[in-house]
């Protein structure tokens, strides 16, 4: 059975506080429609510092509302030069996340099976607005910490973030990989 559950173009994520293990994902009609699941190691719940989130593996599960799986983010190494795989609801591999650090402007690319960039997370260190780029460097989303429009005067934490699609963006394997790059970054890099 084919999931719908990336046919929306805005997800709102309600970030929770401390190292709670899932969170919550709506769509633009304040409907939750799935939540993600993070599997921490021992020596994350020890040392709950953001730097050690960074470096240390991690198991991200994205799950609809049924708790159907519907893809998963994970590093099985240590330290940022490990490769952060992204995998279908089969466990098929669609994509990976390669941070880039560097001081004058860090970026996460996006990159397809092939290794080829197929989208860029730009700007990620300001913790307000994050814009997705392609990889022609045209704008195909963005993030943003300030809930807005319709989930603004939601009853929901604070402390959420949006992953916007353009309208006319329509890749679905791509979309999965960029929800998911978005999905991590924002609990293991900037929580």
């Amino acid at each position: 059975m084919i999931s719908d559950f990336f046919e929306t173009n805005n997800y709102f994520v309600d970030k929770k506080d401390g190292f709670q293990e899932s969170c919550h994902i709506y769509n633009e009609k304040k409907e939750r429609i799935g939540r993600i699941k993070q599997k921490f190691s021992f020596i994350q719940k020890v040392l709950p510092i953001a730097f050690v989130k960074s470096i240390l593996p991690f198991n991200i599960e994205i799950r609809s509302a049924n708790g159907g799986l519907e893809a998963t983010i994970s590093r099985k190494g240590s330290f940022l030069k490990s490769e952060i795989v992204i995998q279908d609801a089969s466990g098929k591999k669609i994509g990976a996340i390669n941070p880039n650090s560097s001081f004058s402007k860090p970026v996460f690319k996006i990159l397809n099976t092939s290794n080829h960039v197929i989208a860029e997370i730009c700007d990620v260190w300001k913790k307000s607005n994050f814009i997705i780029n392609d990889s022609s460097e045209n704008q195909i989303g963005s993030i943003d910490s300030k809930w807005s429009g319709k989930m603004k005067n939601a009853a929901i934490s604070a402390s959420g973030y949006t992953v916007n699609f353009m309208a006319t963006y329509s890749n679905h394997e791509e979309k999965i990989a960029i929800l998911s790059s978005a999905i991590a970054l924002n609990m293991c890099f900037l929580n």
